[in-house]
């Protein structure tokens, strides 16, 4: 395969490369993908060489770096190439700046471009100076501001000419004089008498010993972008600025060694004194590049650039004084090398032939193996890496889409469920500690009202509903009163039959009482329900799923089922109290026959009565005694063995008046009613168990429809409820499943499958 065709394929070959690079790192760059940071770097190592290479491809450039120390004879060498003492070499320093000669096929094609530097970079480079404290170079460029401040107002020019004669002042100009020189960024010749090889660059570049790093900066960037080195070396052993070669060059480019692609042209041999010298100083240096960089001796070649052009009649004038009479040189050439030929010596005996020859026997034979040593170890290191890093990926994302989302959405669903797992035993928490402060007495201490617990403040609700619905039924009943009184007058008072329709009517009164209390006891726990299931559904989220699956039907119909069962509760206690209180005065037969039909069931309430009033302690004594064992000393020393009265009398039982004996004795009865229903019936009808029942009964519910809130709580995430996604995982917290993984992986195969 010739060069053209090697470079044509390769241009390919590193642009799938570079394009499979690409994907792979597109995917590798993605978090959720799991990409070893190693098999990233991998990548990004790759691609800038193998980026470099292809640039030089695509411009069909190889590039011949030339460098060496100040003074080695870097720019003498190149104008020995060109067989033209072209480019500045004299005592002190002579290259300002980079000079790239590239090889054209035209004479028609030749010229000197020159490019300026930037306000900017020449800036840069005045800090650099001072940094590096070159005085000499600032002062020179203080002296020179005029002219170089031309340089850069005029920018980048173009010099055509057919004789490298003929652009000879003017590369001196910009690359060695120093009024002008300082103000170049970089100086290009294109020429034909560089290689017969189109693409052919030659650098010749500043001295990497110039003390500016602006010199070391490109030293290192060529080296780092070129196919092939001339290290120009003047001593034996490397300097520590030529080991920076090496260094380099290793770096730029590890696909290929530095005995690949070096030569070294161990220069100015005509300043060594003896035979002898000559032989001990190559086979030195020879040994020092087997040890340095396993250079073989095929690729050292010693010789003088400048005897070359003395002794071909090339050199100018500044060359001639720099490196002496000709006769002189010829007669020391000819005693270091043994060569009598005047025109073999001129040639052979320069070394400027023999370095020719081996650096075009590599254009033209070896280029094409190393372009395929560093282009195949680059390609395969990409495809390699970037193959596994798609079986990495691959294993835990699927390249098609729909498989993608599928795969991704099965697997949020998963996390989620193991995520409510968790979530669910803290909500039961959450809830047990709330009922434990809100709702039983297992918190119960030194609380206010409003912080009792819900059983304690529904026995509050009773009481207060009690005292009021019993205020209005005294009011009612007083109004009620004197109509009674003398509808049962004809014409005189009838004291019996006026008690018995009082209380007839009273009874009536008391009934709907009674169903009022339970109305309000009813809507009081209904609300209190209500109140833990607004609680419960903060738990999820505030889903309208959590009150329409406890609260079945609508809340009428759950304060209707409530208000039942405690209607039930209720009258099961009250009613009996209210039938022998209210139904018949006093020692009456009908109070007396109620009292044996309710049988023992008189005596239930007696249990529950935590009053203070010896009077009310047994409800069948009371109804027997009425109003005398409140009130009568007599009858409570004797019934109850006490003598004091703690109530407060609001008539007398031995009225004379038969219309305020028949009021005392309702009222009182009526008192002594609405005592059992603060101090017996609360308790005896276990309002308070059926509280804790109804609420604790909305717990269990809730805690027994795990799989339902599972269903909710899972509906409420896929819908987006901003306050459980604010609560979730961040892994967890899209709407929508990530398929950049997929569509990248997809994309890497694609590039993957087109190079293979």
């Amino acid at each position: 395969m010739d060069w053209k065709t090697a470079s044509s394929y390769y241009e390919t070959r590193l642009s799938d490369a570079l394009n499979i690079q690409r994907h792979a790192l597109s995917l590798a760059n993605l978090p959720q993908a799991q990409v070893p940071t190693k098999l990233i770097e991998t990548l990004i190592q790759e691609a800038e060489p193998t980026r470099r290479q292809l640039e030089r491809l695509q411009k069909r450039e190889f590039r011949i770096a030339v460098v060496g120390l100040e003074k080695a004879g870097k720019s003498t060498f190149v104008n020995a190439w060109l067989e033209c003492d072209l480019l500045p070499a004299k005592g002190g320093r002579c290259t300002f700046t980079t000079t790239q000669i590239y090889s054209v096929a035209n004479e028609s094609e030749q010229r000197l471009e020159v490019q300026a530097k930037t306000e900017a970079e020449f800036t840069n480079l005045l800090t650099e100076l001072e940094k590096a404290n070159a005085k000499e170079d600032l002062n020179t460029i203080h002296a020179n501001q005029a002219t170089l401040q031309q340089v850069r107002r005029e920018g980048d020019r173009i010099f055509p000419f057919t004789r490298l004669e003929d652009i000879k002042e003017l590369l001196k100009k910009y690359v060695a004089d120093e009024r002008y020189a300082h103000a170049v960024l970089e100086a290009r010749l294109y020429t034909n008498k560089l290689a017969q090889a189109e693409g052919i660059v030659f650098y010749d570049v500043p001295g990497l010993d110039s003390g500016l790093a602006k010199h070391v900066d490109e030293a290192q960037e060529m080296l780092s972008d070129c196919d092939a080195v001339i290290l120009v070396q003047r001593f034996t052993s490397l300097r520590e600025k030529e080991l920076e070669i090496i260094k380099f060059t290793e770096l730029g480019d590890k696909n290929v060694t530095v005995a690949d692609k070096l030569f070294v042209f161990l220069s100015r041999i005509d300043s060594i004194a003896s035979p002898e010298a000559l032989e001990t100083h190559i086979q030195e240096a020879s040994q020092d590049w087997s040890k340095r960089a396993n250079l073989p001796s095929q690729r050292l070649v010693s010789g003088s650039a400048g005897a070359y052009l003395i002794l071909n009649n090339i050199a100018g004038a500044q060359t001639k004084l720099e490196i002496g009479d000709p006769n002189i040189i010829t007669a020391h050439l000819q005693r270091l090398t043994g060569i009598t030929d005047a025109e073999i010596l001129k040639t052979n005996a320069t070394g400027i032939p023999a370095i020719k020859d081996k650096i075009f026997n590599y254009i033209n034979h070896e280029r094409v193996n190393i372009l395929k040593k560093r282009c195949e170890a680059s390609v395969n290191k990409i495809i390699s890496t970037s193959e596994e890093i798609y079986h990495v990926v691959c294993q835990k994302h699927p390249e098609n889409t729909e498989e993608a989302k599928l795969f991704a959405e099965n697997n949020r669903r998963v996390l989620f469920t193991e995520w409510w797992n968790q979530k669910w035993l803290s909500i039961k928490a959450d809830l047990q500690q709330y009922y434990d402060e809100y709702i039983s007495r297992n918190t119960l201490g030194n609380l206010t009202t409003d912080s009792l617990p819900k059983i304690e403040k529904f026995r509050q609700k009773y009481l207060q509903v009690v005292n009021s619905e019993m205020q209005k039924l005294r009011e009612e009943t007083l109004q009620k009163k004197d109509t009674i009184f003398l509808a049962n007058s004809n014409p005189e008072f009838d004291r019996m039959k006026a008690n018995f329709a009082w209380r007839d009517d009273l009874y009536i009164d008391i009934t709907r009482v009674l169903s009022t209390i339970a109305h309000e006891l009813a809507l009081e726990l209904k609300n209190e329900g209500l109140k833990l299931v607004e609680y419960m559904t903060t738990l999820l989220w505030g889903s309208d799923q959590v009150k329409a699956r406890l609260i079945e039907n609508s809340e009428a119909y759950f304060l209707s089922k409530l208000e039942n069962s405690l209607s039930v509760l209720f009258l099961r206690f009250a009613r009996p109290v209210a039938e022998v209180l209210i139904r018949g005065p006093v020692n009456s037969d009908t109070r007396n026959k109620i009292v044996k039909s309710l049988g023992v069931d008189i005596e239930i309430v007696d249990n529950y009565y935590t009053g203070l009033e010896p009077g009310y302690r047994f409800l069948k004594r009371y109804v027997k005694y009425g109003a005398d064992l409140l009130f009568n000393p007599e009858t409570r020393q004797k019934v109850l063995g006490v003598t004091e009265v703690t109530l407060s009398k609001s008539g007398m039982t031995e009225s004379i008046v038969p219309q305020e004996a028949v009021t005392f004795e309702v009222e009182t009865d009526i008192n002594a009613f609405e005592e059992y229903l603060c101090a017996a019936i609360f308790d005896a009808a276990s309002f308070e168990s059926y509280c804790v029942q109804e609420l604790k009964g909305l717990v269990d519910s809730f805690r027994d429809k795990q799989g339902t809130w599972t269903g909710v709580a899972m509906n409420e995430w896929l819908q987006g409820n901003p306050l459980l996604l604010a609560e979730v995982p961040r892994s967890l917290q899209a709407t929508e499943c990530d398929l950049e993984v997929s569509e990248r992986l997809r994309q890497l195969s694609i590039a993957l499958n087109r190079s293979s």
